[in-house]
């Protein structure tokens, strides 16, 4: 393999070459504000009297930095399968907005470097080990070893997305009752059926890169009632987590979830999964919303 030389990418790393905007996307900011927000808001319900807002901010800033950081580094592993997927063929590396792709790794590992080393030295050595574990089943654990080839993928990934909640509780608590346990099973189960709902939008897609998605193996029909079953017990989780005005939401949205969920399993079109898909999102916010008032 021919390595080239650190200069070159001190010369790519010229500031006209890498403006702000491609940074972010690398950090795939939509995925890190909700990673963020499910901690945040799982460690205010953990905080009770003992609110500290400072450890709030270190518990953004450094779960930021892990989540953003191992997105980066997603992209640049991924980036030979994202040129194929006209759906991704616009993102940073396959467009070839970086000159040398390698400084998307080189910025995913400091940024969850950074994050890592925040965290170490602001909050408790759980939280950091949490936030550790979660980068550690999303980039070696699902983009290497499993993602490329299973069709459950998914499921084992949906523990990357468990562990800033666990991260947020350990904040102020290290005892585990329910609402904990609850609310990460809550994003264990809703990460299949939200991304299996996307992938028979995106069937396409995934064939043409070669990914193994459940709905390419066994078919949509097939993968509906899977999905169906994943966000029962999502939902059943919910709320097993929620009291009050937040558990009636929680039932309401869940609800209109999973008949949405039955909705696709009747005719498993595009169209429906993409509601499903949409749903999803509302429901996990709608719930982790109401954690913010227990």
């Amino acid at each position: 393999m021919n390595i080239e030389p650190i200069h070159s990418l001190q010369n790519a790393a010229r500031p006209g070459l890498l403006p702000l905007k491609t940074l972010l996307k690398l950090t795939k900011p939509g995925v890190t504000l909700l990673l963020v927000f499910t901690a945040v808001s799982t460690a205010v319900a953990a905080s009770g009297p003992w609110f500290d807002p400072v450890r709030l901010l270190f518990l953004a800033i450094s779960g930021g930095l892990a989540a953003g950081g191992a997105g980066a580094i997603n992209h640049y592993l991924e980036r030979d399968l994202d040129r194929q997927m006209p759906r991704t063929a616009g993102r940073p590396l396959p467009a070839g907005q970086l000159e040398d792709p390698r400084l998307a790794l080189f910025w995913g590992v400091s940024l969850a470097g950074l994050g890592l080393w925040i965290s170490n030295l602001t909050l408790p050595p759980e939280t950091t080990l949490f936030t550790a574990l979660g980068i550690v089943v999303y980039i070696p654990i699902y983009t290497l070893l499993l993602k490329r080839r299973t069709a459950l993928n998914v499921v084992i990934g949906g523990a990357a997305g468990a562990f800033p909640v666990l991260a947020g509780w350990s904040v102020f608590r290290m005892d585990w009752p329910l609402l904990p346990i609850a609310l990460a099973l809550v994003v264990f189960f809703w990460t299949p059926a939200h991304f299996w709902a996307f992938a028979i939008r995106h069937k396409a897609d995934y064939g043409r890169a070669g990914f193994p998605m459940l709905p390419n193996i066994i078919g949509a029909r097939r993968t509906a009632p899977f999905i169906f079953i994943h966000a029962f017990f999502a939902v059943a989780a919910s709320l097993l987590a929620l009291t009050g005005l937040p558990l009636l939401l929680a039932a309401l949205s869940g609800a209109i979830f999973l008949g949405l969920c039955i909705y696709l399993w009747l005719d498993p079109t595009e169209t429906r999964a993409y509601l499903v898909y949409k749903a999803s999102n509302y429901y996990l916010l709608v719930v982790f919303v109401g954690v913010l008032f227990l």
